[in-house]
């Protein structure tokens, strides 16, 4: 693979994106870039600073004064590190909601598109193969039944310490499907020049195997 790489996963919440992407990244040595979480520390930014995610003057100036990076694994919001803080059910529903205002969007994208102009990353989210980078080497959408994706996401959050019912997740992952794909900006869908990869009964290895084989990597 050239210099440019880019490697595009999108799908829905609790498909396994961040898990493939990780260790997809970490094999090829890439970058990998967890759009995912820029949304969520915006989220999260909004929250700490008492902002109305529905005010997008208010997030306009709110992102004016944020300065996101990432170390590793870790997100950074101006220099605190936010990453287990944005892991949460009310940081989940707030990402949703600022996600579909076009000021954090465009905010957002810009920053992704510089990342992605290193080359050599694997961008995860739900609009990376469709808007962010149209033009990415290789396009994969990860997907999962909504019940399969509410076990995991329950599983994650009692990790956490957190306690959960199922039937409360998979109620919260149905709104979030409907909320990412009816959106008017970016909504959440699949592009024409991708491969879809259903990982409700595969196993990491198989589903970085299936996205292996499909961007021809030699193992």
């Amino acid at each position: 693979m050239n210099g440019y790489d880019i490697i595009a996963i999108d799908g829905p919440a609790g498909a396994g994106k961040s898990t493939i992407s990780k260790e997809l990244a970490r094999r090829l040595g890439y970058l990998y870039l967890d759009t995912g979480a820029m949304y969520r520390a915006v989220a999260w930014a909004a929250r700490h600073n008492g902002v109305d995610v529905g005010e997008e003057k208010a997030l306009l100036g709110l992102c004016n004064k944020l300065r996101l990076e990432f170390q590793g694994n870790h997100i950074l919001v101006n220099g605190k590190d936010v990453s287990s803080l944005i892991r949460t059910p009310e940081i989940d529903r707030l990402s949703s909601a600022v996600s579909r205002v076009a000021v954090v969007r465009k905010y957002l994208t810009g920053i992704q598109r510089e990342l992605g102009r290193q080359g050599n990353i694997v961008a995860e989210g739900r609009d990376m193969g469709t808007v962010v980078f149209p033009q990415a080497t290789h396009k994969i959408f990860l997907t999962a039944s909504p019940e399969e994706r509410a076990r995991r996401r329950k599983r994650q959050l009692e990790d956490q310490g957190e306690k959960v019912k199922y039937e409360e997740v998979l109620a919260q992952i149905e709104v979030r499907d409907r909320a990412d794909s009816t959106r008017s900006i970016a909504p959440l869908r699949a592009a024409p020049d991708c491969i879809i990869i259903d990982s409700s009964n595969l196993t990491i290895e198989e589903v970085l195997k299936k996205i292996g084989n499909f961007i021809q990597i030699k193992k």
